[in-house]
């Protein structure tokens, strides 16, 4: 009985922060929303591997990194400190849990794809329709200019990554 209060308090609170971060205008990009979503991402997603730093690496640079940075100081994700890096060259990507891949930088993408196939981490891509090109996750805006986001399980099945059955319904399932 225990687990089902936690269980539905957990799915209330990020109920309501989803709602809060859906209300984002794509005339203006609000790299903090978008920091918010990933770090929902870390809370929801399990990764085999539990010990050490959290690390995210973002693809070149970004006014997302400087987002995730004021997070890091200030939030855990699983009682694991999380990191920040920059991936200048494509190795760097083997050392990160999950990669974020700004708008500039998809062309990096099918190269990241294949250098870290079938292992333990998530690439979440900031422009539409990368969930459905590779990536595990990608970022949509709708008509209504609200920020949501792609989810294509197969890839994050393939990269051994469990996903709360509460993100996969605030997502569009696209693989």
């Amino acid at each position: 009985m225990k687990s089902l209060k936690t269980y539905l308090l957990l799915t209330i609170l990020f109920l309501l922060g989803a709602g809060e971060m859906n209300r984002i205008s794509a005339q203006d990009v609000d790299y903090k929303s978008y920091t918010l979503f990933l770090y929902n991402f870390m809370k929801y997603i399990e990764w085999p591997d539990k010990s050490g730093d959290f690390v995210i690496g973002v693809v070149g640079d970004s006014k997302v990194k400087t987002e995730l940075m004021v997070l890091a100081e200030k939030k855990k994700v699983g009682g694991r400190n999380i990191v920040v890096k920059t991936i200048s060259n494509i190795d760097d990507a083997m050392l990160c849990n999950m990669i974020y891949v700004p708008s500039e930088k998809t062309s990096t993408l099918r190269t990241l794809l294949e250098k870290i196939k079938g292992k333990p981490i998530l690439v979440v891509g900031e422009r539409e329709g990368l969930a459905r090109k590779g990536a595990g996750i990608s970022f949509v805006v709708d008509d209504d200019d609200a920020l949501k986001f792609d989810i294509n399980k197969s890839v994050l099945d393939s990269h051994s990554l469990k996903i709360a059955n509460l993100l996969m319904q605030l997502g569009i399932l696209v693989g």
